[in-house]
């Protein structure tokens, strides 16, 4: 494959406009391909275009750009970028239960936090809970591991189980595991879609209170699993760790507080999604036109804009190529 020339190195030669601010933040994201972006997942078991070094990644991914304005505002625009690496993955596992699944379930039991044996009827009460992951995108076995929580011998994801599960079976393993709780995790929310018809599942399958913890949640997500949990007359408890708002996503409307390169930035998305010939939902801005501008070192969202993740022969190298599902 011919590559093309390298646009980062011409700005910072040849570019009077562009090459301080060039040099500062290609060392910005070398520092964040370091600790952060090479730990990216989809790439360590690909072809070698896929998972070659990110910065030459980040540099053919430009250069896919054939005007020079989209190719700056390309470039500038991955400096608000929210990677999400193992250790700060650890970190919103250790967050969701600490802060919000222990408080929560010391709540519904009724527990004295001054009691001398609290430690004690805390993890006697979390033995009654069923910890489980919304979909098989969350890694229940490694949540469960690093925070410390015993489980049940079953965790299905229960996007699964909404369509091939049995209510029967779930109600008889309830009840043979005496389990009071349904505790539901999930890694990332976009949309809201997927998550919101797992949790209606759960509400009609499992009797008792349901927490439901997104590690993050986009804004438009949010706004749907805020009112799912009002209209459940409070069986389901709702509580996400990160909540992405709508100024650190990119839409179709320009956000008041949004950056004032975004302008320049929606123009490459378009034009990206254009030259790779995608046909996806939600077009330049991800499903369902969310056009979040995050991504875990496990895979990337399909609520991402395309430009990033998204691979054809018009546009061979996304920065962090999506595993996808067949």
């Amino acid at each position: 494959m011919n590559y093309p020339e390298s646009p980062i190195d011409s700005w910072i030669q040849y570019s009077v406009e562009y090459s301080q601010k060039t040099v500062r933040l290609k060392q910005l994201y070398e520092l964040q391909a370091e600790f952060l972006f090479n730990q990216y997942e989809p790439t360590k078991a690909v072809p070698a275009d896929d998972g070659m070094d990110f910065i030459l990644r980040l540099d053919r991914w430009v250069a896919g750009f054939d005007q020079p304005e989209h190719r700056w505002s390309a470039f500038h625009g991955l400096r608000y970028f929210f990677f999400v690496g193992q250790h700060e993955t650890d970190e919103l596992y250790r967050c969701a239960v600490q802060h919000i699944f222990l408080r929560w379930l010391s709540d519904h039991a009724g527990l004295d936090i001054f009691a001398e044996d609290f430690p004690t009827a805390l993890q006697a009460e979390a033995d009654f809970c069923w910890p489980c992951p919304v979909t098989d995108s969350l890694r229940i076995n490694s949540l469960l591991h690093r925070t410390g929580i015993d489980s049940q011998s079953l965790r299905p994801d229960w996007l699964s189980l909404k369509q091939l599960g049995d209510r029967d079976k779930i109600e008889k393993y309830v009840s043979k595991k005496n389990i009071k709780y349904l505790v539901l995790f999930e890694d990332f929310v976009g949309s809201g879609q997927q998550c919101e018809r797992a949790a209606k599942f759960a509400l009609q399958a499992f009797p008792g209170p349901i927490l439901l913890i997104p590690l993050i949640v986009c804004h438009p997500g949010d706004e749907i699993l805020r009112q799912l949990a009002l209209d459940s007359g409070g069986r389901l408890t709702y509580s996400p760790v990160v909540v992405l708002n709508s100024e650190c996503l990119i839409g179709e409307m320009v956000s008041e507080n949004e950056p004032k390169s975004f302008d320049g930035f929606r123009k490459a998305m378009d034009y990206g999604y254009k030259k790779g010939g995608f046909n996806l939902n939600g077009g330049a801005y991800g499903y369902d036109k969310v056009g979040s501008l995050a991504s875990s070192y496990s895979n990337c969202p399909n609520n991402t804009p395309p430009i990033f993740h998204a691979q054809s022969e018009t546009w061979p190298f996304p920065l962090f190529p999506r595993k996808r599902r067949v």
